[in-house]
């Protein structure tokens, strides 16, 4: 039996006003000869949660979950290096077949960013501390539309989410050393913001609460079958309180899980987007942390 420590992460909470994510994605720079030797790695793969992306400046930053775990973990490991393959825009299915972005893997051929990390493992073995994983939102967010959900849409995508997920985490799994410590991360409830649009908004928020009920267990089943630690990000943001009202400024009283979606997004400012802020984005970090 493959003996793992937990992590964790994330995960991803889909777009709301249109396709959460655009921009692209890299890897920090690998190191050669004897000072690769030297080095340990911490992988990070996703979709924007991964890569940073801020509405605000409209592009992939160093504010992300990722970014800031890293700058926990290299407190306590100076040779850790952060290899940032979380891809703006990517699919459970874009992640295994390519699409917004792509990568060059140790052979030289441009791969999908699955393709990448299943190379980067089997190349750097147990010199790869952690591997953090989220994906999926972008595949339910496209079945929010005009402030409703598509039933038949998030059926489906929660059908592709269970094949693609299960493949993903299998890769990965088989790809890894067994000191590689492997996290994944269930999704916040993006859909939540509709609470503040009346009462057709607030039964789309109640209702949406399945959904995500459904696409969290499906990721937990393949984290662990595959020896993945789960990072609730879910419970971070109090994704399904409903219960207790909070005040928020400007709102009045809102259910807490809503409450949170506005503290930690951008969804409930002048921007109206769904994407973690900076201060959204240290949670996750802090959630993942303990578990490694």
């Amino acid at each position: 039996m493959r003996i793992r420590r937990s992590l964790a992460v994330l995960a991803t909470a889909a777009t709301l006003m249109g396709t959460l994510i655009g921009g692209s994605a890299g890897a920090s720079a690998e190191p050669v000869g004897a000072d690769r030797a030297a080095l340990t790695y911490y992988v990070s793969l996703g979709d924007s949660l991964a890569s940073g992306f801020q509405p605000d400046v409209q592009r992939d930053t160093d504010q992300s979950y990722t970014d800031k775990l890293f700058a926990q973990l290299k407190k306590t490991d100076a040779n850790l290096r952060h290899i940032k393959l979380g891809c703006t825009g990517e699919t459970t299915a874009t992640m295994i077949k390519r699409g917004p972005c792509s990568y060059q893997d140790s052979a030289g051929r441009t791969v999908s960013q699955l393709d990448k990390a299943v190379d980067f493992l089997k190349v750097n073995g147990v010199q790869v501390k952690f591997l953090t994983l989220n994906i999926g939102g972008n595949d339910l967010g496209v079945c929010f539309q005009a402030g409703a959900i598509d039933v038949n849409c998030s059926l489906q995508a929660l059908k592709t989410v269970d094949t693609n997920v299960g493949r993903i985490t299998s890769a990965i799994n088989a790809a890894s050393s067994t000191q590689t410590h492997l996290a994944g991360a269930n999704s916040f409830n993006p859909f939540l913001v509709t609470f503040l649009a009346g009462a057709q908004g607030k039964e789309t928020a109640l209702q949406s609460a399945g959904g995500q009920q459904a696409f969290n267990e499906i990721v937990a089943k393949h984290y662990k079958a595959n020896h993945f630690t789960l990072v609730d990000f879910a419970a971070a943001y109090s994704s399904f309180a409903f219960t207790p009202d909070v005040d928020v400024a400007g709102l009045g009283k809102v259910p807490t899980n809503v409450a949170r979606l506005c503290q930690f997004t951008f969804v409930c400012g002048a921007l109206q987007d769904i994407h973690p802020n900076p201060a959204g984005h240290q949670v996750f970090a802090d959630t993942a942390r303990p578990a490694l």
